[in-house]
Parts: structure tokens; C-alpha cells; sequence
């Protein structure tokens, strides 16, 4: 018996090992791969290590191999970028909003929709757009930890096209949260603001002098379901917005152009939810 549980064990460890390093290859080319391979058999020893539940840690895999200058990142020249994105929910506009801030957040703001399909499965999302490197996948995960988003799986298709596989089970927007009784300015926005307003009742929202404000502002749920809207083709200097007892997110931005937010609004938190 005792015979029979080393030898499970040992065979339980081989295959690990051969995962974990299948799934190195699976971030490398052929011909790097090939010649670091003692390297890597090296590097990638305790594979326990690189291990998460009964999946590989493909975060930690790429970070040891960019700490040993094994990722290559870089490409040969300007050349369009691929990458692809899955998420298993039912929510495209929560995933959507949240890798948007994501990408922006690592320098990427001009991107194109190549895909976006929703099916039984989930949602995918690929994206296109130039560059002279892929951006790094490591800087990435942890921007979307930042939120409670995570990579669940990562692979190098051609050395610029990328598939991640995104964790949104505790995903947050990134959005400013305001607390009962807070006040706080908003100047010149250059992009629709977000607030958190999970622990509030009241938003009164004030346009500061210099502004002429047109309002275009939604209330949505933690998943981002729209709540309410309040949309004016007038100037409104006053907003007093009862929140519903589900609202998470508020969005306020102008019908026309940000421009006529040059001064900013004055936003001022009341009741404790």
C-alpha cells in the first residue's frame, strides 16, 4: 500500500511538472524555449510553487520568467496587436467597463473591436492596435487585481496575439467612493466620473460657476444594470438625486461635451445607507 502511494505521488508530481512547463512553453517561442529549456527545468523546479487549486499560476510563471529576461515582450517592428479576453459571466458591460479602465490605466486608450461575442459560454472580447511591444502581462494582472479582477489563464498564440482567460467573481469599478456627509470638487473632467456611492442615500450634484452643465447622469446597480437616468437638453445648476436602496455607481457626465464641465460640479454625499 505504502509502495502504491509513493508511486501515485511521484506520478502526481511528473505530471504537474510536465503541466507547468507546458505551460512556459505556451508564453515562449519554440526556438527560445528550446534553447533555455535546462534553464527552465531549473527555474521551474517546485512546481508546487507554481501551482493554484489544481491550476497553473500563469501570473507567477510570467513574472519569473520576465525577472530571468525570458518573456519577450518586444517585437520587431510596429505591427497591430491582438488580444483576446474571455470572461465566463453574464455581464459584458461590468467586464467591459472594468478592462477598458484596465487598458487605459497601462497606457492603451486607442484600441478597436475586432470581437465581442456572448454566447452560452461567456463573453469575448478582442481587441486590435499598433504597436512595437505586447503590453506586459504581469503589470496587467496586477492592474486588475487592483479591482478584484483576476488572470485565471494566459497564452502567447503568436508573439503578438495574447488570450487571457479574467477572473470577475470579486470585481469592482473603478470608481471614487464618496461617504455620508462628504463634499469633494470635480474639475475639468476629460472623461465621464464615476463614483461608488454604495453608502449613501442622497447625491446632490451642484455645477461650480463657469460651468454650463447639461446633465447626462445614470445610476446603476453593483453589475452595472442601469437604475435610473436623469438627461437635460436645459442647463441645470442643482441635482438632488435619491439613490435607490440597490445603487452602487453613479456616472456623471454632460448630454454635449465634457468642455461645458471647464469649472467642474461640487458633489456632496448624504445619508448613511
Amino acid at each position: 500500500m505504502v509502495r502504491k502511494f509513493l508511486a501515485l505521488s511521484l506520478f502526481a508530481t511528473l505530471l504537474s511538472a510536465q503541466v507547468v512547463l507546458e505551460k512556459v512553453r505556451s508564453l515562449m517561442d519554440e526556438e527560445r524555449y528550446s534553447s533555455h529549456v535546462k534553464l527552465l527545468s531549473l527555474l521551474f523546479e517546485d512546481e508546487e510553487a507554481y501551482m493554484k487549486s489544481s491550476s497553473v499560476d500563469m501570473v507567477k510563471v510570467a513574472a519569473t520568467l520576465e525577472e530571468n529576461g525570458l518573456l519577450s515582450l518586444d517585437l520587431p517592428t510596429v505591427q497591430k496587436v491582438e488580444m483576446t479576453f474571455e470572461y465566463g459571466g453574464e455581464n459584458p458591460l461590468f467586464f467591459l467597463k472594468l478592462m477598458n479602465d484596465t487598458l487605459r490605466n497601462i497606457g492603451l486608450s486607442f484600441i478597436l473591436t475586432k470581437e465581442a461575442t456572448l454566447d452560452k459560454e461567456g463573453f469575448v472580447w478582442k481587441i486590435l492596435f499598433e504597436a512595437k511591444s505586447v503590453p506586459d502581462p504581469v503589470l496587467l494582472a496586477k492592474r486588475l487585481e487592483r479591482n478584484g479582477a483576476e488572470v485565471l489563464d494566459l497564452e502567447r498564440i503568436e508573439a503578438n496575439r495574447w488570450r487571457y482567460r479574467i477572473g470577475m467573481q470579486s470585481a469592482r469599478i473603478d470608481a471614487k467612493p464618496i461617504l455620508p456627509g462628504e463634499s469633494l470638487k470635480v474639475v475639468r473632467p476629460i472623461r465621464p466620473v464615476w463614483m461608488d456611492v454604495g453608502r449613501i442615500k442622497r447625491l446632490v450634484i451642484r455645477e461650480m460657476p463657469g460651468s454650463h452643465w447639461y446633465p447626462d447622469v445614470v445610476v446603476y446597480d453593483k453589475m452595472l444594470h442601469i437604475l435610473s437616468m436623469k438627461q437635460s437638453e436645459t442647463r441645470t445648476r442643482y441635482l438632488n438625486l435619491r439613490l435607490p436602496s440597490d445603487a452602487a455607481y453613479v456616472k456623471i457626465s454632460d448630454r454635449f461635451t465634457l468642455e461645458n464641465l471647464r469649472s467642474g460640479v461640487k458633489l456632496t454625499a448624504k445619508g448613511e445607507r
